[in-house]
């Protein structure tokens, strides 16, 4: 039997007591002392439900017995019992009688009473993000008039949320960020994530974090060798810079939007990754051209503090971490609406900073990890060309790039985001100012 709540169909104004049931149930009296064995051998006979005691007093007050609810399905003839309920009740001459169990709201799931309430009982908009404390939706317009009821019944039923916010537009290509209204709950935007072993915190109405992004974070970040330099380019509040840092790694991390700048520091700091991490707050393109030219330009070897180590004090500390390329290793692109057209700063990059349009082969050349969308039925074919274009590299040798197009999530049903690690052709970082 599948329990479901009372139908109020068009609720918009939560009343949880209309969703009170009276459910019929077969209590079973048994001794005390058979309790632990009955929810081990019964436990497919029992009673659950949230919230609910499947095990109550006996109603005469025996203190040796207690009564114990079954599920619904099974009668007093015990169809549907199993053969061991069976079994147990013919050997032990245990008595039953009808209890009524009061299933109130909190039983319900959200799915349960969102399906008693809108019109379309065959879905529920239950699915949300979840930036800690907040649950982030992104309602379809059709159940924007129960918009209300929603986020209430969502915050009921999630003991670690305390604000329900609704994304009411989309994201700004420039800043990342999107406006959202509040639907339930007490509003604070200031949010507090742990990913990877870090702690982030920033003000989720003025910059971008996208949870279901963890898995990509890490796989990116566990490229990165201890002692490598990364350049992130659109860095947010930092899910690929900090971890990155915190593994042992030089990392120059930059974001336009001044509040993801200032998170940026914030976690910086509460990471302690200071001595690893230097933020900037300036154009993706500025920042791909003057980073690179500051960079290449410093002293090598670059010493950062060791990763510490929690052992015994007489232990000898380990030795600094030595940076020793002499570029970047790698570029990290995280903005996955326009980040392949940013490609266009490495055009000529090398070739202005050393003067010459022959290779410095002591200069390495990064590996750049680009972030993006596609709709295309060919992707990987779709990504290159493009990146081609933005590269001018040419568009019919795209084969010939050094390069991995990894697939990360589907962001809609006709479009999903992938990941383009390309080695930074040697003939576009050294070319002249004829071949732009």
């Amino acid at each position: 039997m599948s329990l479901k709540p009372p139908v109020h169909r068009g609720m918009k104004e939560l009343d949880r007591s209309a969703f009170t049931l009276n459910l019929p149930v077969v209590a079973l009296r048994v001794p005390t002392k058979s309790i632990g064995m009955i929810k081990t051998d019964l436990a497919n006979d029992v009673l659950r439900l949230p919230k609910l005691r499947n095990v109550i007093d006996d109603e005469g007050g025996n203190k040796t017995h207690k009564m114990v609810l079954l599920k619904p399905e099974i009668s007093l003839q015990l169809e549907q019992a199993s053969e061991r309920l069976q079994s147990l009740i013919h050997e032990h001459k245990w008595s039953m009688q009808m209890h009524s169990v009061k299933v109130g709201y909190d039983s319900w799931t959200a799915d349960d009473i969102l399906r008693a309430i809108l019109p379309d009982s065959s879905q529920a908009p239950t699915s949300y993000e979840q930036v800690g404390h907040i649950a982030h939706m992104n309602l379809r317009d059709e159940y924007l008039e129960y918009k209300s009821i929603i986020g209430q019944v969502i915050l009921d039923k999630s003991s670690t949320v305390t604000m329900v916010v609704n994304k009411v537009d989309t994201i700004d290509n420039t800043f990342r960020n999107f406006k959202m209204e509040v639907l339930a709950g007490t509003q604070d935007f200031m949010a507090t994530v742990r990913e990877n072993d870090c702690v982030f915190r920033f003000d989720f109405s003025k910059v971008y974090w996208n949870s279901r992004l963890h898995p990509e974070h890490e796989r990116l970040v566990n490229k990165f060798a201890q002692g490598a330099s990364i350049c992130d380019v659109m860095a947010g509040v930092g899910p690929f810079a900090v971890p990155a840092a915190k593994r042992g790694t030089l990392v120059w991390a930059n974001d336009l939007n001044p509040a993801s700048y200032a998170a940026l520091c914030d976690n910086v700091k509460l990471n302690k990754v200071q001595a690893r991490v230097q933020p900037f707050n300036l154009d993706g393109r500025d920042f791909i051209r003057q980073a690179f030219e500051k960079y290449i330009a410093q002293a090598r070897p670059i010493e950062l503090p060791p990763i510490p180590k929690h052992s015994n004090s007489k232990t000898k500390p380990p030795p600094p971490i030595a940076v020793v390329s002499r570029s970047f290793d790698h570029v990290v692109m995280n903005l996955p609406a326009i980040a392949l057209e940013f490609l266009d700063a490495f055009r000529g990059l090398f070739y202005r900073i050393t003067g010459s349009a022959e290779p410095d082969r002591s200069l390495n050349l990064p590996e750049i990890h680009v972030h993006c969308f596609t709709k295309s039925e060919e992707p990987e074919k779709d990504i290159l060309m493009r990146a081609c274009r933005a590269l001018g590299y040419p568009e019919d040798k795209y084969t010939e790039l050094v390069a991995d197009v990894h697939y990360v999530r589907k962001v809609s049903p006709k479009k999903d985001m992938y990941c383009l690690s390309l080695q930074l052709p040697e003939s576009v970082a050294y070319a002249t100012d004829s071949d732009m």
